[in-house]
C-alpha cells in the first residue's frame, strides 16, 4: 500500500487554496502571499507565488483570476485513507455522529476496503469495563439530541436518573461533550438555571440519562457562560523519564495546559499541569496510574489527595481483613 503521493503534498494544497479563492475573486500578489503562508510554509511563498504570477506554472490571468474553467476537483481518498476510515466504522462510537442512512451509505462505499486494523487487535488494560451503552437505540437518539443542541445553540430538556435511582426533569444549555477514555464514558458539561440565570454548572452522564430532546427555545451565544473554576496552583510532576514515562506523560495529558522543562541537576523533567478544578478527580487517576515514574511534588492539597489514596490501597492489598473463618 502507498503511503504518500506528491498530489497530497503541501504545495499541491496550497496552490488548489489559491485557485479555488481566485475562481471566486481575483487574488492579487499579496493575497496569493498570505494564502502560502496560511496553509503553507512561510518561504511557501517564495517557491510559489513567482510561477503562479506569470512564471512557469501560469495558472492565473492577469487580473489574479484563475485560469481553470472549472474549480479545482476534489482529491480522491488513497487506498490508507480508505482502510484507515474502514476500520473506523467498525468502533461502536463511530455510529453515534451519523444518521442510519449516512452510515448505510459510508458501509456501502467502503465494503470491498480491507480495513486498517481491528478492534480486537487491541487490548486496554487500564479502561473500565461498564462503559456506555453505545449500541442501545435509545443512547443513540439522546447521542444526536445533543449533538443538535450543541450546533444549534438550542436547550436540551432533560429527563436524568440520579445516583440514588432518583429521577428528575429539568432544562440545560449544553456546552460541550467530554469523553472519558479511562471509564469509556460520554459526559455532558452544560449549565442549569440558578435563580432563574444560567449559572450552575453541571457534568451529567450520558449512561443515565432516560430521555431529553431538543427544546424550540435558543440561547445566544453572545452571552458568555462562567467559566470553569481553575485550579489555584498548578499540579508539578517530576517524570524520570523510566520506561518512556515522559513521553507517554505528553500523550496522556495532552488535553491539559502545561508547561515542560528539564532539571540538569536531577536529570529530570518537571511538568506543570493546569487544570479545571471539576477535572481534578480525574486527573488524579490519571497520575496514580503512572506508578513510581512520575512523583508529584505539590501543590500540597493534591499531594494529600494521593496520599490518601495511596494508603488506601496499601490497606485494601496488604493490611489484615480483621477475623478470618478458619480455612478461608
Amino acid at each position: 500500500m502507498e503511503l504518500f503521493d506528491k498530489v497530497y503534498g503541501c504545495y499541491y494544497q496550497v496552490v488548489r487554496h489559491i485557485l479555488q479563492q481566485a475562481a471566486l475573486n481575483p487574488v492579487n500578489r499579496q493575497e496569493v502571499v498570505k494564502l502560502c503562508r496560511t496553509y503553507g510554509f512561510e518561504e511557501s511563498a517564495l517557491a510559489l507565488a513567482p510561477k503562479l504570477l506569470g512564471g512557469s506554472l501560469p495558472l492565473l490571468d492577469e487580473n489574479g483570476g484563475s485560469r481553470l474553467k472549472h474549480l479545482p476537483p476534489k482529491l480522491p481518498l488513497t487506498a490508507l485513507q480508505k482502510a484507515w476510515l474502514k476500520a473506523l466504522t467498525a468502533d461502536p462510537r463511530f455510529a453515534l455522529f451519523f444518521a442510519e442512512p449516512e452510515l448505510r451509505e459510508i458501509r456501502k462505499e467502503l465494503e470491498e476496503i480491507e480495513p486498517l486494523y481491528r478492534q480486537e487487535d487491541f487490548y486496554y488494560y487500564d479502561q473500565y469495563g461498564d462503559g456506555d451503552p453505545y449500541q442501545d437505540p435509545a443512547y443513540g437518539e439522546n447521542f444526536r439530541q445533543i449533538l443538535r443542541a450543541l450546533e444549534e445553540n438550542r436547550i436540551l430538556l432533560v429527563a436524568y436518573e440520579g445516583k440514588k435511582g432518583r429521577m428528575r426533569r429539568f432544562e440545560t444549555l449544553p456546552l460541550k461533550l467530554q469523553y472519558s477514555s479511562r471509564e469509556d464514558k460520554f459526559r455532558l458539561l452544560c449549565l442549569e438555571k440558578n435563580r432563574g440565570q444560567w449559572t450552575k454548572r453541571t457534568i451529567l452522564n450520558l449512561g443515565r440519562m432516560k430521555n431529553c430532546h431538543v427544546s424550540s427555545e435558543k440561547w445566544t451565544p453572545a452571552v458568555q457562560p462562567p467559566a470553569p473554576p481553575k485550579c489555584q496552583e498548578p499540579v508539578l510532576l517530576e517524570i524520570s523519564g523510566e520506561r518512556n514515562s515522559l513521553e507517554r506523560c505528553m500523550l496522556h495529558f495532552a488535553h491539559y495546559e502545561k508547561r515542560t522543562e528539564y532539571d540538569e541537576e536531577k536529570e529530570k523533567w518537571l511538568c506543570s499541569i493546569y487544570y479545571d478544578r471539576e477535572d481534578e478527580t480525574e486527573l488524579l487517576i490519571d497520575v496514580l496510574s503512572f506508578g513510581p515514574v512520575v512523583r508529584v511534588l505539590g501543590p500540597e492539597d493534591f499531594l494529600r489527595q494521593v496520599r490518601e489514596r495511596a494508603a488506601r490501597q496499601h490497606q485494601l492489598f496488604y493490611e489484615p481483613m480483621g477475623d478470618m473463618p478458619s480455612g478461608i
